[in-house]
């Protein structure tokens, strides 16, 4: 066997023991979401005169209706008039500004402290607008939503007695409810991932005294938190992430309320979700490469230290994937014979990964009591195969975090909306057409994990090439008012 051989089967070893660790966290957290007893949040009653005032932050960007409609459901919120102040900060075109301004001032009640805010220089991305809403404002607590997001009339009622009770809390994170669940297959396949983060990773972290992550949307955060570790950042794409472990860094603790739902949209085309998750896994990785190193210096216990670490890193499973199949790929060309226990290795990982992923994501809908959903098989299949279509834009991704300074955030194309991009699925279709026959010539352990690479990468393609051409996935439900599920 040549020394290439060697080199090549170690390190392919090397990716697998480290996909098997991420497979092993989804497990480990489903163990401690089912039993690791609950932990009741503390909820104060305060008369009304007593309650703090409230900032609430609504970051749009072209968003059109979507921008007077969060507007209104915030105002509509129950919570003192004098204490509740609310700020569109408009980060898109300046022609459509005023135009924005009167319509969301004449959709709010009357009497509705509002501010439509857009500022002189869009740096920073979305933490640079909301700096520059806190900058304009002193209230003790900001409560946060994208413009896809209605919050329901009692969402402060029930959220903001947890941060008044707990001093030492930062944040309070709500679960997301999904309002066009139902639009297609790929909305389905989302709503079980994200269904999953929220009733079994969320809520695993809270009960075990885990770091949580703040979302983005539909949570309160603490002024003096974020002032305590100098504001937003506006140097990853995850803005949210990063704040919530500089807080953790610096001693704040978070809660998770998951039984305050905060509904949005999912992303409804295969472009829109591409680069919400491009983006996603970009973040995180800046994340790492910026905090990792910071977390290990720190004064944290060690396991603090290792769930902030795999936080972080749980998108690297896509880069893990990649370089699985192009090590494999070099192998076959080679014409190497894998070591025995390489190719045990190789079955082991792939079978567990694939049951760890099953069995997280259908945990989350029976926690949900969900369970017998209609159509829960197929969504269960396409939420591994849908997610096997990113591997390259994601792969990208990452080496864009850590190699190019580049920096540029896209919004999540709303419903109705097209993707201007260059995109259209190629890249996509060309791998899926090309492994298929370097699968069947591979060894019998990867031809589980090729199939759904292949299956992922040409669903991807072919929604990406449609959408391009005008077609639209089919669609089960027309939604575009705030559903409940």
């Amino acid at each position: 066997m040549s020394d290439l051989s060697l080199i090549l089967q170690y390190g392919l070893a090397v990716v697998l023991v480290l996909l098997a660790v991420l497979s092993a966290q989804l497990l480990l957290l489903g163990s401690l979401r089912l039993f690791t007893p609950g932990r009741s949040l503390r909820r104060p009653t305060l008369p009304d005169a007593a309650l703090p005032p409230v900032l609430v932050q609504l970051p749009v960007r072209n968003e059109g209706p979507l921008a007077v409609r969060v507007a209104v459901a915030a105002a509509e919120m129950d919570w003192p008039q004098d204490k509740l102040h609310i700020q569109v900060l408009d980060d898109g075109d300046e022609e459509a500004h005023e135009s924005l301004k009167h319509a969301i001032l004449a959709a709010i009640p009357p009497g509705t402290r509002i501010d439509v805010l857009r500022r002189g220089e869009r740096t920073g991305f979305k933490a640079g607008n909301l700096s520059f809403g806190l900058a304009q404002s002193d209230e003790p607590f900001i409560a946060m939503f994208d413009a896809d997001f209605a919050p329901e009339p009692d969402f402060l009622r029930r959220m903001m007695p947890v941060l008044i009770g707990d001093d030492g809390l930062a944040f309070v994170q709500s679960r997301w409810g999904h309002a066009n669940r139902d639009a297609n297959w790929l909305t389905r396949a989302q709503g079980l991932l994200l269904d999953s983060h929220f009733a079994v990773e969320q809520e695993a972290r809270f009960r075990a005294g885990l770091p949580l992550s703040f979302n983005g949307s539909g949570g309160i955060w603490r002024r003096a938190a974020i002032d305590s570790v100098g504001g937003w950042h506006g140097d990853t794409l995850t803005e949210d992430l990063d704040l919530s472990v500089r807080c953790c860094l610096k001693g704040w603790r978070s809660a998770f309320a998951a039984d305050v739902v905060a509904y949005g949209e999912l992303p409804e085309s295969a472009a829109a979700w591409r680069s919400q998750q491009g983006r996603w896994t970009k973040g995180h990785a800046q994340c790492a490469k910026k905090l990792l190193p910071m977390v290990w210096q720190s004064e944290l216990p060690l396991a603090l230290k290792a769930a902030l670490t795999l936080q972080m890193c749980q998108f690297a499973f896509y880069t893990l994937a990649f370089f699985s199949a192009a090590i494999s790929l070099s192998l076959m060309y080679i014409g190497a014979v894998y070591i025995d226990a390489v190719a045990r290795l190789g079955l082991f990982v792939t079978f567990f990964g694939l049951g760890a992923s099953f069995t997280y994501v259908w945990l989350g809908q029976k926690l949900l009591g969900r369970e017998r959903m209609i159509g829960l098989h197929r969504a269960l299949l396409l939420s591994a195969v849908f997610p096997s279509g990113l591997i390259l834009a994601n792969t990208r991704a990452t080496f864009d975090a850590y190699f190019s300074r580049q920096m540029y955030f896209q919004r999540t194309l709303r419903a109705g909306e097209r993707y201007k991009g260059g995109w259209r699925g190629g890249p996509e279709l060309a791998a899926g057409v090309f492994l298929p026959a370097f699968a069947f010539a591979e060894s019998v352990w990867s031809l589980p994990f090729f199939t759904f690479a292949v299956s992922g990468l040409i669903s991807i393609g072919l929604m990406g090439f449609s959408g391009a051409t005008g077609a639209s996935l089919p669609r089960r439900q027309a939604t575009r008012q705030i559903t409940r599920d």
